[in-house]
């Protein structure tokens, strides 16, 4: 039995020269008159072992051996397309943007029985956490904790129906498979490879596995998409920063406590914005050209009071893009590509669009932070709201300790945050559903809330107040963001709006009478002022004779 890891080479690899790095030799697989492939292979000099340095004091470096690597990929043609088969590190012989990306998974999804699953890398898009999650048993992808609107599933592994295609399959860019296969017979499964990658049968058990899949960005659609990216900054930059459907947001949770605004340079002529957005990037760099060499190796600054530097992203990775093309939807967030169907585009939409905006109307923020505001809020609400901002709620076990909310009056929860990125907004989705959910089924959740919350605001329900689950129709959970944009709504990033659709339905199902979106306005100068630190004074020199 051999494992092959196996990639498909694009359609524009149209000879085997094409898919391949240079430096390798190169060797022609042929039997009388039967051609095979082409095979490269790129040897490396022998070395000593990496832990020949800790006893080189005491022993000869001779006598402790060598290592030595070679990388080979053997480049087979099968009915006008190109496959590469790599042994060693024969993977980096091959040019990145040379072959399709996802073929092992289309092929293992083609292969398998949607229960027949033995290990899951998936990636949750909005809090960039990877994981690899294993089972003694097959299972299918629910028993694995596949959330399959908010997870990027990135490989599998499983046994495949027909044992002719292998014993076992491991599916991600390429395909793995252990199989008994010997040169002569590779084309022959390489066919039915091809057939399975070119199939759309895995859509019937799988259909969730195209709602969004993250972009190679070597390949050649993301470095498209980053070439009509540049295109919509060029036109921003001739028009103070203004673009449709590119803007800048925070691609961490920050501490506002501590963050005063944000520079772009270090110098301290810039100012201090109060936000993240393009027209302060322009304004920074006006002369120079948007490209992506620009925007990775320039930063976005969180500063504090005195302008020292508390965090730095590159502000490519501070970009949020947006745009559909003839080849579909794609989506620019935290530094990656992702193309998205254009069916759950519009799925998601349609669901953001159906929650409610909150009715009453909100102090504007023209605050220090979010703390300031919530502060700020509660003292000139005439007794409407309890302020339970920063009160954490000891409630043990996997939460440990969880925020109620931010402003609690009237059978209504808000909670407060600034607009930021998917993982930012995603943040505060979260926390208000655990707190909608420890509400209707923790039962020491009541009295600790209550243990925080004034006398004017304590929380009733009917029965014990460690009866659960309890009745929550009478509540309501508000998202308010605080947004310095001008336009009328909310427009959150795309992922965002996929996490609220996952939120909401689930405070729904728990029986919350009402889950809304509310936009704090900013005052339009807190957006327009920058802050300059004033120099310090001069000393006056002392003259020697004065002295």
């Amino acid at each position: 039995m051999t494992t092959f890891t196996i990639y498909l080479m694009r359609d524009t690899v149209k000879k085997a020269d094409d898919a391949v790095v240079g430096g390798a030799a190169v060797h022609e697989i042929v039997d009388g008159p039967s051609e095979y492939g082409t095979l490269f292979v790129k040897p490396t000099n022998p070395r000593p072992p990496k832990w020949a340095g800790l006893f080189a004091p005491y022993v000869d470096s001779k006598k402790l051996g060598s290592v030595q690597s070679s990388s080979a990929a053997f480049l087979v043609p099968v009915d006008d397309r190109w496959f590469a088969l790599t042994f060693g590190q024969g993977r980096f012989l091959l040019h990145p943007d040379a072959y399709e990306e996802r073929f092992g998974l289309i092929v293992t999804l083609n292969s398998i029985e949607p229960d027949a699953l033995r290990s899951v890398d998936k990636r949750r898009f909005v809090d960039d956490q990877n994981s690899r999650v294993q089972t003694n048993q097959a299972a299918s992808a629910l028993s694995f904790g596949v959330d399959i609107e908010r997870d990027l599933i990135r490989g599998l592994v499983g046994k495949p129906v027909d044992e002719q295609l292998g014993r076992r399959m491991a599916g991600a860019d390429a395909l793995t498979v252990t199989t008994d296969a010997a040169v002569p017979d590779l084309k022959r499964f390489l066919r039915r490879y091809l057939n399975k990658f070119n199939s759309k049968a895995y859509q019937t058990n799988f259909p969730w596995v195209d709602q969004v899949r993250q972009l190679d960005p070597r390949g050649h659609r993301a470095q498209e998409l980053d070439a009509k990216l540049v295109e919509k900054l060029t036109e921003a930059w001739k028009h103070n920063g203004l673009v449709e459907d590119c803007w800048m947001a925070l691609p961490d949770i920050i501490d506002w406590t501590l963050v005063d605004g944000f520079k772009f340079t270090t110098s301290p002529k810039e100012g201090v914005s109060t936000d993240l957005h393009l027209p302060g990037v322009v304004q920074a760099y006006p002369d120079e050209l948007p490209t992506v060499d620009f925007l990775k190796k320039h930063h976005a600054m969180s500063v504090d009071e005195d302008e020292k530097v508390l965090e730095r992203w590159p502000l490519y990775r501070c970009m949020h893009c947006e745009m559909t093309t003839p080849d579909g939807s794609f989506v620019l967030s935290a530094g990656r590509w992702f193309e998205v169907d254009t069916d759950f585009v519009q799925a998601v939409d349609l669901a953001f669009q159906g929650i409610p905006a909150y009715p009453k109307p909100l102090p504007i923020y023209n605050h220090k932070d979010e703390d300031d505001y919530n502060k700020d809020a509660v003292d000139k609400g005439n007794g409407a709201w309890c302020l339970m901002d920063k009160k954490m709620l000891k409630v043990g076990g996997v939460y440990d300790k969880i925020e109620f909310c931010d402003l609690y009056g009237g059978q209504e929860l808000i909670h407060v945050k600034h607009y930021g990125s998917s993982s930012v907004l995603g943040h505060l989705f979260n926390q208000g559903m655990v707190s909608g959910e420890l509400l209707k089924s923790h039962a020491g959740y009541l009295d600790l809330a209550n243990g925080q919350l004034g006398a004017a605001h304590q929380l009733a329900v009917a029965g014990a107040p460690t009866d659960v689950p309890r009745d929550v129709s009478g509540y309501t959970v508000v998202f308010a963001i605080i947004s310095e944009s001008q336009k009328p709504g909310l427009h959150l990033p795309f992922f965002a709006k996929v996490v609220l659709k996952s939120v909401y339905a689930r405070l729904r199902e728990w029986g919350y009478g009402n889950v809304m979106l509310a936009k704090i306005e900013c005052d339009p100068m807190v957006a327009l002022t920058k802050k300059v630190k004033p120099k310090k004074p001069r000393k006056k020199r002392v003259s020697k004779k004065a002295a």
